[in-house]
């Protein structure tokens, strides 16, 4: 991915950028491969934008960013629903974390039929325990698919 250029595009379905031409306006058609992102959910515009990408045939990730946040909620709410317990044990917090985390994946494949979302989070010690290298990982196969090369 080193050859790879990132473009960050403002977000679908605001008054700059419209639903209706965002698009043709950003020419992602034309994208090798794009990421939807969001840190919290996906929502009517971009759930369109999907369609539109499925339309022209161009690859696309969606990435749900920050659930570090949402699993250190969880494991807080839990610490004080306990309070006997000042602090959970590993086995909890990563009991915790993969039930965060399905429940993540569930509400996307529910309310929106999507699936394959990648949960990562920007904090370097959540990097090999979430999704973020397979995401690495599945975006230099898709660069590679689409530019016809066997290297990234």
């Amino acid at each position: 991915l080193a050859d790879c250029v990132i473009w960050d595009l403002p977000g679908v379905g605001t008054p700059n950028f419209p639903q209706a031409t965002y698009l043709r306006r950003m020419g992602l058609r034309h994208f090798d491969m794009v990421i939807l992102m969001s840190a919290s959910r996906f929502t009517e515009a971009e759930c369109i934008l999907i369609k539109e990408l499925q339309k022209w045939q161009v690859p696309f990730f969606l990435v749900r960013n920050k659930v570090d946040a949402d699993i250190e909620a969880e494991v807080e709410k839990a610490q004080e629903y306990d309070n006997d317990v000042p602090e959970l044990d590993i086995e909890s917090q990563n009991q915790i974390e993969r039930r965060t985390l399905a429940n993540i994946k569930t509400y996307f494949k529910l309310e929106f039929d999507l699936d394959d979302v990648y949960c990562i989070s920007t904090k370097m010690k959540f990097r090999d325990r979430l999704d973020f290298l397979k995401l690495e990982k599945d975006m230099e196969v898709v660069l590679r698919r689409q530019r016809g090369t066997t290297t990234a």
